[in-house]
């Protein structure tokens, strides 16, 4: 227990303020158990400690034993939040702070103790009016044993039932207690305890209704019988209050002279005491109560105060002087017992117990109450007496007080001299441990200073180079694979020398050092000027004589050559190349950019010659289809020559110079389309720079891998992470690597724009071709995730976008011109005809690019080109013809031609996008064949088509009777009609429509094959007639039905059947 003590001070109360004095002071520890929660399973162990400021407070501290027999403090409650203590057993109590805790104790005297400890240091920081309840939960069984043929409480009494609960002691502020015990009892309790001491047994049980405030259960036979002071009936009403004075006393004083006085001195066949013989085993716990509560009360007693019944001076008094001595016998007991009841009613009449009030039952109460006062008052008066008969009859009183005062006066003086050498011992101990911290200090310091000569050496030894290495790195050659292996593992010394005198300043290495980065310049400048030279040396060997180029086994088409060379070469360097990026951040910018510089020239020869070679495979389409458009049409060669001179000193050449030198141009040009050849030498060139961003990549590093020396080597981690710190590169340095491929393809926009503008020159539609191209390789180029090439092409891109949307308004204004500068009919319009074969050459440069861009432009222009046709034959059909009917068949025959060869020409192509316009053309083209048949049939049939289109609109809602009576429409006037188109008629005025409707379509035909090479567009006269065929059939039809309806009755009928006019309109051979 007293090392556990001493730990609990040295690990948690050693703490000193800047004064010197320890911030808290030990009081007291208890060892607990508490839950350990659902997780936990089962209890943990815990101590609360108690403790006393500097200041004065008081803490309560909750802490754990640590795995070395230290404590640490968890948690802490100001003993000023104290509510309240529960004594819920002997081994376990409750303390009410801001909340109820419950802990499990393991021992009772520890228990006992420690709530001593905290009730009187509670008084002492709260003062004595602080509240404070106390509380015992326990039942105490009572046991109380009977004498034959004796009663123990007196007859009148009324008989209270023991208490089944525990009494609760708790701090009433206000309340007075009615009964307090006198100051002679308690005022010195050294005299209280010796007097007591010499009585000769405890009181027996005078009043046995007033139970006591604590019980408390009887141990087993085998414990040592413990007698405790009986309690007193103050407790019940009064507050556990505990004066500081009374906190300098030693604990176990108290209970032992409280044994001293309750000790039992007579048989167990006396009288029942309810103190003495029936609570033997009482607990601690009820001790520490009851005399807290009984030394809290002493102080407010003064002299005029009553002494309590239940003081244990006046009750072993009491029980000398009225119970007879132990060895008297059982009859003489009994006769004095009969000697008292027989004065009972004597003395129930002195104290007016038989007054009429009382008999009355008017004052029972207070008869009651003023018996019991004036039988306490002559109880205090006899214990007065008795008190001060026994010190003044025994001498030896002073004697032993005499006595004891010295014995006291000594142990102070001990305890003087016990403090003065505690703070030697202290100071001595102070000086030990100042001694031992300076001894663990020194041993500490030896071993660093040890551990310093350690690493002093590995790091000489780490800074250090072999002159072999340095022979190495300054002699051995460049060229050979083996030379390159040496130089690298020559390098590797260097390299960690380096490193690792990185981040020393000591003067012992600085030297060595600064010889080391001597020889690190004079390597890299060796590396760097040996591999400028040779960078330069084998791209010249690389391009030779063909700059680069070979030709492929198919056909004259050049190749370029592949690096694969150059770059197996270059790639044995990469070690040494990393070495100098860490080392030299100066030289290898400087080989960074003769690098770029070399590589660009070879790269620029080598393109150039490609793309030069490409340009001349690239077909130039023919004068006469060059200036075909839209707005323009054929002009015949003769035309052409029968202009004479076309300006001043300029004569046209014959036919015969003009075939000389197509042939001589057909011999210098390709035959291949120039969006063909241009996606061959593009996918050339996009390889190129693939390859060459790869190598660029791996041989300088130009990457975010941070791969350094130090890994390509396989070195310790130290040289790793000190790789890593200094791997990083200027801002200038970082510039140049990134721009690498615009500094090696810097000439390739140029260049490109250059030999798109030559191809487009030779075939400028060849530009919708050129574009899907370029689409293809930018999409190629994002998922390679190239921003080099993507940026190339999409300038070109953007350019020839530009180049397509003026080219499709050229075509609109085309258009345009041509609907204003028609002055008669031609058949077929020329941007008709031209739209045909400009979809053709379009939709041949668009295969497989239906996913593109460039598809969607151009179905947008598409329809932007189809509607501004449309409109522009709408506008020349009402420009034709001079009279109305006139003018009005010019407008059907226009569209109808136009619309028909339309119909027929791009229905034939495969264009999705196209559907729609062809839609439109042939509901153009029914509309106006429906109405040309009309207006042809005016002429032959004219007044047959008037009568019964008059009788549709006479007869709606008429009566089929009153026809008869409208001279306009009547029998005579239908046979007059009908006798004017009989059989003959009709084939002579079909005839004549026949002729008429050739006349139209015939000469528009012919001129539309002659124009279009021989090629007939459709024969529209046959489809013209076949429809004129089929209207007057259905006329015939109508007619005939019509008749039957209104003229049943009259027996007249058409002259000619529908057989008759189907052979009529087929004896035209227009077909054939």
């Amino acid at each position: 227990m007293a090392d556990q003590r001493q730990r609990i001070i040295a690990s948690v109360f050693s703490r000193r303020n800047a004064e010197g004095n320890l911030e808290e002071t030990y009081v007291s520890h208890i060892k607990i158990w508490e839950d350990a929660g659902p997780e936990g399973g089962g209890r943990k162990p815990r101590y609360i400690l108690l403790s006393q400021a500097s200041n004065g407070s008081g803490f309560l501290h909750k802490s754990k034993k640590n795995t070395n027999d230290t404590f640490s403090v968890g948690k802490t409650w100001r003993l000023a939040e104290l509510r309240k203590i529960e004594v819920v057993n002997p081994f376990a109590f409750n303390l009410t702070l801001a909340r109820t805790y419950r802990w499990q104790t393991e021992n009772q005297d520890d228990q006992a103790n420690f709530l001593e400890a905290l009730i009187r240091l509670f008084r002492v920081v709260s003062g004595p009016q602080a509240p404070l309840q106390l509380e015992a939960s326990v039942e105490f069984p009572q046991r109380a044993s009977k004498r034959p043929g004796r009663t123990p409480s007196p007859t009148g009494a009324p008989q209270r039932p023991p208490r089944t609960q525990a009494t609760r002691i708790q701090n009433v502020v206000a309340e007075v207690p009615q009964r307090t015990p006198s100051p002679a009892s308690v005022t010195n309790i050294r005299s209280m305890n010796g007097n007591a001491s010499r009585s000769g047994s405890p009181a027996g049980p005078t009043r046995e209704r007033r139970p006591p405030s604590i019980t408390v259960p009887v141990p087993p036979p085998p414990a040592a019988p413990l007698s405790s002071q009986r309690p007193s009936n103050q407790t019940n009403g009064s507050s556990a209050r505990i004066p500081s004075s009374n906190l300098e006393r030693t604990p176990s004083r108290v209970p032992q002279e409280s044994n001293r006085i309750l000790a039992p001195n007579r048989a167990d066949n006396s009288s029942p005491t309810p103190s003495a013989r029936s609570r033997a085993g009482t607990s601690r716990v009820e001790n520490i109560l009851s005399n807290s509560a009984t030394e809290a009360n002493a102080l407010r007693r003064d002299q005029n105060t009553r002494i309590s019944y239940f003081d244990p001076a006046n009750q072993a008094t009491l029980d000398r002087l009225i119970l007879p001595d132990s060895q008297a016998d059982a009859d003489g007991e009994e006769e004095n017992a009969q000697a008292t009841l027989i004065n009972v009613e004597e003395m129930i009449e002195g104290y007016e117990w038989a007054s009429d009030d009382v008999v009355g039952k008017k004052m029972t109460r207070g008869a009651v109450d003023m018996i019991e006062a004036r039988l306490l008052d002559e109880l205090n008066a006899l214990e007065k007496a008795n008190i001060h008969s026994f010190l003044e009859s025994d001498d030896r009183v002073s004697v032993v007080m005499k006595f004891m005062d010295d014995a006291l006066a000594e142990l102070d003086n001990m305890d003087s001299l016990i403090s003065t050498y505690k703070i030697h011992l202290n100071a001595v101990n102070e000086d030990i441990l100042y001694i031992q911290s300076q001894n663990r200090g020194l041993q500490v310091q030896n071993q660093n200073q040890r551990a310093l000569l350690s690493e002093l050496q590995n790091l000489l030894r780490t800074v250090h180079v072999d002159q072999e290495a340095l022979a190495t790195l300054t002699q051995e050659s460049l060229e050979k694979s083996q030379s390159i292996s040496r130089l690298e593992e020559a390098a590797v010394q260097l390299y960690k020398a380096l490193q690792a005198g990185r981040d020393t300043d000591m003067a012992a290495t600085m030297e060595r050092l600064q010889e080391y980065r001597t020889y690190n310049s004079q390597f890299c400048k060796r590396v760097f000027d040996f591999l400028s030279i040779m960078v330069v040396a084998r791209s010249k060997m690389l391009l030779g004589d063909t700059s680069g180029l070979t030709k492929s086994p198919p056909g004259p088409r050049p190749t370029a050559l592949l690096h694969d060379e150059l770059e197996a070469y270059l790639s044995r360097y990469i070690g040494l190349l990393l070495y100098m990026r860490e080392m030299d951040e100066n030289i290898y910018s400087k080989l960074c950019a003769a690098y770029f510089s070399s590589a660009s020239d070879l790269h620029g020869i080598q393109m150039k010659a490609l793309m030069s070679g490409h340009l001349e495979l690239v077909r130039k389409v023919a004068d006469e289809e060059f200036d075909q458009g839209f707005g323009t049409t054929v002009t015949p060669l003769a035309s052409k020559g029968a202009t004479g001179m076309r300006r001043a000193g300029t004569i046209i050449r014959s036919p015969i110079e003009s075939r000389q030198r197509e042939k001589e141009r057909r011999q210098q040009d390709g035959d291949m389309r120039a969006s063909e050849v241009f996606g061959l030498f593009l996918e050339q060139i996009a390889n190129l720079i693939y390859r060459e961003d790869a190598f660029v990549s791996d041989f300088l590093q130009i990457n975010d891998s941070g791969f350094t020396f130090a890994d390509y080597i396989g070195l310790d981690n130290y040289f790793r992470r000190q790789a890593a710190r200094s791997a990083s590169l200027s801002q200038n340095t970082t510039k140049l690597i990134r721009g690498a491929l615009d500094l090696i393809f810097g000439f390739l926009p140029a260049e490109l724009k250059a030999w798109l503008d030559a191809a487009l020159i030779k075939d400028g539609m060849e530009l919708i071709g050129i574009l899907a191209f370029l689409e293809r390789f930018i999409l190629e180029a994002e998922e390679r995730g190239n921003p080099f090439v993507i940026n190339l092409l999409e300038k070109q891109h953007s350019r020839l976008k530009v180049i397509f949307d003026r080219h499709i308004s050229d075509q609109l204004k085309n258009i345009e011109r041509t609907k204003l500068s028609s002055k008669k009919r031609k058949g077929v319009t020329h941007f008709v005809k031209y739209f045909s074969a400009y979809t053709s050459r379009v939709e041949s440069q668009l295969v497989g690019a239906n996913n593109l861009e460039i598809r969607t432009s151009v179905d947008a222009a598409y329809e932007k080109i189809v509607q501004s046709m449309f409109d522009s034959l709408k506008q020349i059909a009402k420009l034709e013809g001079e009279g109305e009917d006139k003018g009005q068949l010019n407008y059907h025959v226009i569209l109808i031609e136009n619309m028909h060869y339309f119909v027929s020409e791009i229905s034939q192509m495969d264009v999705p996008s196209l559907n729609g316009a062809t839609r439109r053309a042939q509901a153009i083209y029914d509309e106006n064949v429906a109405a040309y048949v009309k207006i042809v049939f005016r002429r032959p049939f004219g007044k047959i088509i008037d009568f019964f289109e008059a009788l549709d609109r006479v007869a709606k809602g008429v009566n089929p009777s009153e026809l008869a009576s409208n001279s306009n429409f009547n029998k005579a006037a239908l046979k007059k009609i009908i006798k004017d188109y009989n059989s003959k008629d009709i084939r002579k005025y079909i005839d004549v429509l026949a002729k008429r409707v050739e006349k139209h379509f015939t000469d528009a035909e012919k001129a539309t094959a002659e124009e279009n090479n021989g090629v007939a567009s459709g024969k529209v006269l046959l489809g013209v007639w076949n429809s004129c065929e089929e209207e007057f059939v259905k006329l015939t039809e109508a007619w005939a039905s019509r008749i039957s309806q209104l003229y049943s009755d009259s027996g007249v009928a058409l002259e000619y059947t529908t057989t008759e006019v189907e052979s009529s309109f087929r004896r035209q051979k227009f077909g054939s």
